[in-house]
């Protein structure tokens, strides 16, 4: 079977939801370009949701597109979200200064395929959907960097940034994937 992984760099859907795995996405609600489900290392389901225009839905916290990176011709074998907590209005900053960090690494892990940003409407949160060939590179990545995926000086201010409150990391494998009205898929 073919696999076909998420597109978050999409130009027709820049909203992003995430909650809790549900089946509440089969009747497809107007806006809905694609909806994911992801199994975490611990056995938790999660949505991630992809919209064409803005949308609310009940324990679901919605983020826009605010920049991409990816490297082609490696497939995807872990999804990593990345959730911070900053002060209000302080998310683009934090998500440039990891653009900096990453822009300045001299030996890049060669397990990263790609990240996603996504900012909360009011700034206050990042979600980074980012795609690694395996758990274990991100793993060795984030050894590696100490708590970074690189290793450079320039990881201190991201980890330092006045406005960071919270941060969590977590492991997920692509479960199932719809996209367009058609059904979910399995992987």
């Amino acid at each position: 079977m073919l696999v076909v992984k998420p597109d978050l760099g999409r130009a027709d859907a820049d909203v992003i939801l995430v909650a809790p795995f549900s089946d509440e996405f089969a009747d497809r609600p107007a806006g809905l370009v694609a909806a994911h489900r992801l199994v975490g290392e611990e056995g938790d389901e999660v949505t991630v949701a992809q919209w064409s225009q803005p949308a609310q839905r009940d324990g679901f916290t919605a983020y826009r597109r605010y920049r991409s990176m990816s490297r082609e011709g490696l497939e995807p074998g872990c999804v990593v979200l990345v959730s911070v907590e900053l002060t209000p209005g302080t998310a683009p900053e934090w998500v440039d200064l990891v653009f900096d960090a990453l822009a300045a690494e001299q030996d890049p892990h060669p397990g990263g395929i790609s990240g996603h940003f996504h900012v909360s409407d009011d700034g206050s949160k990042v979600l980074n959907y980012a795609e690694w060939v395996s758990a274990e590179a991100h793993v060795e990545a984030l050894t590696r960097g100490n708590g970074s995926v690189g290793v450079n000086e320039r990881w201190q201010r991201v980890h330092g940034f006045h406005g960071l409150k919270s941060s969590t990391v977590r492991r997920y494998r692509l479960a199932h994937t719809g996209d367009h009205g058609q059904g979910l898929r399995a992987h």
